[in-house]
């Protein structure tokens, strides 16, 4: 057996034992749980910089003014992504339709916004777009990070500032939680599984 062979082998064996509902279910439900986690915790980091506290913490005030400016985009568009994670997660899909389910009948709720299915029947659904919109909303953060990372691997980078200390919930916190959400995103799953399943 060739090592291309086995290699397709051992993927085939792994879609299938991921794909089992039992294996699927525990992973939506512990992917789900830390996604909801990270989401709670960037809510408390938004209110910490509403007090005050600066919103990033790796870019030096003496760096270039677009450097700064992009820099603090990228972070912030990373820390919504975070709580639309967070909404779009089990415990946040359970939470927000209690919610709503206490002010919106279940008829009005689907009058307005569809029937509350997979994204193939209804991607319109408020759900599916905010699950969309955060991956976008972490692809910068992502690219980001790929970027650091390589700069890290060539020992080329340098040290952030300490001028704007964040406490916990540093850049590269929200950043690394960016990048779970974003492998463990509804989007990117589904079409992992779709290319992994897909005859070849």
């Amino acid at each position: 057996m060739t090592i291309p062979a086995i290699g397709k082998s051992i993927i085939d064996q792994s879609v299938l034992l991921l794909n089992r509902p039992f294996v699927k279910d525990s992973v939506k439900k512990i992917a789900g749980s830390f996604t909801f986690a990270f989401g709670l915790l960037e809510l408390y980091d938004i209110y910490q910089i509403l007090k005050g506290r600066p919103v990033v913490s790796e870019v030096s005030p003496t760096a270039p003014r677009w450097v700064q400016i992009s820099h603090k985009v990228i972070i912030v568009s990373a820390k919504v992504s975070l709580v639309l994670s967070a909404g779009v997660s089990r415990p946040g899909v359970y939470l927000i339709s209690t919610l709503a389910g206490s002010v919106f009948s279940t008829e009005q709720l689907t009058r307005y916004f569809g029937t509350n299915t997979i994204f193939a029947v209804n991607p319109w659904h408020p759900r599916h777009v905010a699950s969309i919109a955060a991956v976008i909303l972490a692809a910068p953060a992502f690219v980001q990070s790929v970027y650091k990372g390589f700069l890290w691997l060539s020992h080329s980078v340098q040290q952030p500032s300490d001028t704007a200390s964040n406490g916990w919930m540093d850049d590269i916190k929200v950043r690394t939680m960016s990048l779970f959400n974003i492998i463990f995103s509804r989007p990117v799953l589904h079409m992992g599984n779709a290319a992994l399943l897909r005859p070849v």
